[in-house]
């Protein structure tokens, strides 16, 4: 009754907003669409009027685009932040929220690193997520202490100074990028520990899914580029949390197979047909990967609705909206074919 009695208007908001998200028929119009033209004029029919009528006219810069519809999710954020009740299930919606604030970060990074005299506010948001962030001081920045200074305030700090040697001896931004990977899983887990019972139960469910397929990913590009790494090097960007592909997992597997047979190791349970696309299309497999993601999602929508799982299961699969629309958007714009169009749509 508890539960009920907290969740019920929250669950009534999030079930009209997932009313909302886009069917597979109304995607396969889009897909079937002669330019990027028809496709916005698609959109312009659904609850994306107002991001697509905001547009210039002519939107040959996808990234404005982008932008647009990040902009909006972050929007659907925030209703589900304002329609929950309970001190820890506002901290933890604000840390699903913390996501784009953590991309901001990795892209300010990555163009910090590189160097390239580009327009760096065509790559972000500009403006305040989470935290209070100067991002032009970040891309200006002399070196990564300097970094580490100025987010002296935020959560990103410790796991960037942890990282810090790993990034000086390799000169490599992806130990910076999976080292505050690591740390939002972290965070997001320990604040899901504080919610119910059931909360718990549900979150920490869809999120071992997530975690799993983050550490496959992790796994799979070591074993394509890196085949010479010790056990310590692959343990190093392995998030603890999964579901089934957990560090343990990772070291009894290597131990076993090494890492040339180190995937067919961790094909268990759902994975198991990783071991049969791992060689193949990386398209396919990552599809194949999601679609176990939203499977839970959506056995956790239909058999939990008065939990913090409903609110989880609404902000995935409207993130996942939003990149189906980018990749459709992009794929138009170049004039790639349908069937493959197809393949780049995950629902």
């Amino acid at each position: 009754m508890r539960q009920l009695n907290k969740y019920s208007y929250a669950n009534a908001r999030i079930r009209a907003l997932l009313s909302f998200l886009l069917s597979p028929e109304l995607f396969e119009r889009m897909i079937a669409a002669h330019d990027l033209g028809e496709v916005l004029s698609i959109l312009k029919t659904t609850t994306y009027k107002e991001v697509v009528e905001k547009l210039p006219a002519e939107v040959s810069e996808l990234l404005l685009l982008e932008k647009a519809l990040l902009k909006d999710n972050l929007a659907a954020c925030w209703k589900i932040y304002d329609a929950i009740i309970g001190k820890q299930e506002k901290m933890f919606i604000f840390l699903l929220i913390q996501r784009y604030e953590l991309e901001e970060v990795k892209v300010a990074l990555r163009i910090w690193h590189k160097k390239n005299p580009i327009d760096w506010n065509e790559y972000l948001l500009g403006e305040t997520i989470a935290h209070q962030i100067d991002f032009s001081k970040i891309i200006s920045s002399q070196n990564l202490d300097e970094i580490i200074s100025i987010l002296d305030s935020t959560p990103y700090k410790n796991p960037l100074m942890q990282a810090r040697e790993q990034f000086q001896k390799k000169n490599s931004i992806f130990y910076l990028e999976i080292a505050l990977d690591i740390d939002y899983y972290k965070r997001l887990l320990e604040c899901a520990e504080k919610l119910s019972s059931t909360d718990q139960k549900v979150t920490k469910k869809i999120l071992g899914v997530e975690i799993d397929i983050e550490n496959i990913r992790w796994l799979l590009r070591q074993h394509k580029y890196y085949n010479n790494l010790n056990l310590d090097e692959m343990l190093e960007g392995v998030i603890h949390g999964g579901e089934h592909i957990t560090r343990e997992r990772v070291r009894s597997s290597y131990n076993s197979n090494g890492i040339s047979n180190l995937i067919k190791g961790l094909a268990i349970g759902p994975y198991s047909q990783v071991k049969n696309l791992v060689t193949g299309n990386v398209i396919l497999l990552e599809k194949f990967l999601y679609e176990i993601l939203f499977h839970e999602v959506h056995r956790v929508l239909s058999s939990f609705p008065f939990t913090m799982g409903v609110a989880l299961g609404y902000l995935i699969l409207k993130n996942q909206e939003t990149k189906n629309i980018v990749s459709l958007s992009y794929a138009k714009y170049y004039k790639i074919e349908r069937e493959e169009i197809s393949s780049l749509i995950f629902q």
